[in-house]
């Protein structure tokens, strides 16, 4: 165990894994269902994606903006020198700056207004963190000790992510660090990271940056995976998503598992040069060969789609694509809504329509993805993602509720009678009552208790009671289904006449 024990909360041990995943992580004892499986209270590196500089705090990465908003400034403020990272207030900026920005400033200055891609600026703070001594010996061993995948990265197609990607990263960073580390051990830091690091995301799951921690990275992939990565500032939670027994290896998914087997491997294959043989892409492989390269066709169709549609400025345009990509995959592909590329599809589609303001539309979609999506593509009720969805539409519903009033005379709610925010409650409660084994950090369940407890006060100061929440929750979401009946209905339909024309 490193030095650093003490920013580490782990119920883990490092362990050979027996087969070609080389070490993993194990539990030392019987982890609950949602249980702590480990917590770095501090990162071995941090940093935010360049778009985010500019909109994310560079000390509590967004969470005091999200969580404490009260403290933070309404408009983030540049370092008055390099004008690269923004900062919330003092304590955020006095944070970042013994961290790391008093070593990496200087550059950042000469270099602005040019500013290095991300991968770059971590081994950079890598680097120069190292030159002064803020890591212990034992603790840059274990990132020295991660894998660079270099020789994986000069063969074939990967060997232009190599020469073009980190090998131009390296002489950067050679030219502005200073330091006399070559450009080639300069490259293979920045594979290590490459390779290791999680994505940095907010409590909310929107992705911020990247981070490292040499110990977190010995968690191996599985795509039948028995734990979570959630985020809070500078803080991984790594949680138990089913329970796990006392020498038991721990499993986290490096990708969307929700894909099929083909894309799956292809895309691990493609990122982390390996093929996974976990339990679900054996069995998931048994599917003849035909129907499998058909499903991978279709999913490929859609990403073609989904990037498409992300390059229009005009949201109702991409809406328009995304309803017709729907109707076309109705048309051309029999599988139900709950399987890729459908789930990734309506997802898309629900952004776009917030994007446009088209609420009420947001919400239903919302309602059938609560209703009959998530609980078949993510059974465990404990899913960041599916809890993350749920709050989507508590979210949503308390603003339709406060700004639509009742709807529109012709709306989807008032024709089927349904109480927008009687679900809105009725989301929040699914969401307290089974936060003891969510998987989401503490911060997340904070801002949902304090929004749940907000609604509770005006349904039990207009008169409802405690014990009558149950039947009429049950009342309203037969409502809800009924339209999502009728919606899916027209969406068949139309994929359906797709097929005659």
């Amino acid at each position: 165990m490193s030095s650093n024990t003490a920013e580490l909360h782990i119920k883990t041990v490092t362990r050979p894994t027996g087969d070609s995943m080389g070490n993993g992580l194990f539990a030392t004892a019987d982890i609950e269902n949602g249980g702590e499986v480990l917590r770095t209270d501090k990162p071995f590196v941090i940093v935010l994606d360049t778009p985010r500089l500019h909109d994310t705090c560079a000390g509590c990465y967004g969470t005091r903006q999200l969580l404490n908003p009260e403290t933070a400034s309404a408009d983030l403020k540049a370092c008055t020198r390099c004008k690269v990272v923004r900062y919330c207030n003092k304590s955020c900026q006095l944070k970042d700056w013994r961290f790391a920005h008093s070593l990496e400033c200087p550059i950042f200055s000469k270099l602005y207004p040019n500013i290095m891609p991300n991968h770059a600026r971590a081994v950079l703070r890598v680097i120069l963190r190292h030159r002064s001594k803020k890591y212990s010996d034992d603790e840059f061993q274990r990132f020295l000790a991660l894998g660079s995948h270099r020789q994986d990265m000069l063969t074939g197609s990967h060997k232009d992510r190599w020469e073009n990607n980190i090998l131009l990263s390296a002489k950067a960073v050679k030219e502005f660090s200073g330091v006399e580390l070559s450009e080639e051990q300069i490259a293979l830091y920045i594979a290590r990271l490459d390779i290791n690091a999680f994505n940095l995301a907010t409590p909310f799951y929107d992705r911020i940056g990247l981070f490292l921690h040499p110990y977190a990275a010995l968690i191996n992939h599985s795509c039948d995976y028995n734990a979570v990565v959630s985020y809070e500032a500078d803080k991984i939670f790594i949680k138990a998503s089913r329970p796990i027994k006392k020498d038991e290896q721990i499993y986290v998914s490096y990708i969307d598992t929700t894909y099929s087997v083909n894309t799956r491997r292809k895309e691990l294959a493609e990122r982390y040069f390996f093929n996974c043989n976990c339990p679900k892409c054996t069995e998931e492989e048994k599917t003849p060969v035909g129907e499998r390269a058909s499903i991978e066709h279709a999913e490929n169709k859609t990403k073609e789609l989904i990037e498409s549609a992300s390059k229009l400025e005009d949201y109702d345009e991409a809406v328009k694509k995304y309803e017709q990509g729907i109707r076309t995959l109705l048309s051309t592909f029999a599988c139900p809504i709950t399987k890729q590329p459908y789930v990734s599809l309506r997802d898309e589609l629900i952004l776009v329509l917030l994007s446009a303001r088209r609420f009420e539309e947001a919400l239903v979609h919302t309602m059938i993805r609560y209703l009959r999506v998530d609980p078949f593509v993510y059974p465990n009720e404990n899913s960041p993602v599916r809890r993350l969805h749920a709050w989507t539409l508590a979210k949503l519903g308390v603003y339709v509720s406060e700004e639509s009033g009742p709807g529109r005379p012709d709306g989807p709610f008032r024709k089927f009678g349904i109480n927008t925010a009687l679900i809105t409650w009725a989301a929040l409660v699914w969401l307290v009552r089974g936060e003891r084994e969510a998987c989401t950090s503490p911060g997340f369940q904070t801002v949902v208790k304090e929004q749940y407890q907000q609604v509770s006060r005006l349904f039990i100061s207009a008169g409802f009671k405690a014990d009558q929440m149950a039947s009429l929750f049950d009342e309203e979401w037969k409502k809800v289904d009924a339209l999502a009946e009728h919606v899916l209905k027209q969406e068949r339909e139309k994929g359906n006449a797709a097929i005659t024309m």
